[in-house]
């Protein structure tokens, strides 16, 4: 999981990079617009990613997890952004970290 914010990291020190996006695209889009839509698919495509990753490592509430990392990847690329700070992922990767650490896992119930 901790992956994800390195590879945000190594986009985030690309001399193109301009921000999220999806972020730009939406920000003056009206609300029923076709780039809302895909942006709202793209943003659903990766909770469900962070949310099969973590259901995959056995934490016990994947969904709530994924929201929260979900958090922490959008303010790292905010502040990458707005702060021009590329170190903003490894911040962000430091902090869930702490999250994975202290989040519940799954206990397996025995078969009889």
């Amino acid at each position: 999981m901790l992956g994800v914010f390195d590879a945000l990291g190594q986009t985030f020190t690309d001399s193109r990079y301009n921000g999220c996006a999806f972020a730009r695209a939406t920000s003056e889009a009206p609300e029923n617009s076709a780039v809302r839509k895909v942006a709202e698919d793209y943003r659903a495509w990766l909770r469900d990613l962070f949310a099969g990753l973590l259901t995959a490592a056995g934490y016990a509430d994947p969904d709530t997890l994924a929201r929260q990392l979900l958090l922490l990847y959008d303010g790292a690329a905010q502040s990458a952004s707005l702060d021009h700070d590329p170190s903003a992922a490894t911040t962000a990767r430091a902090a869930a970290s702490v999250l994975l650490d202290t989040a519940p896992l799954t206990t397996a119930t025995p078969t009889a």
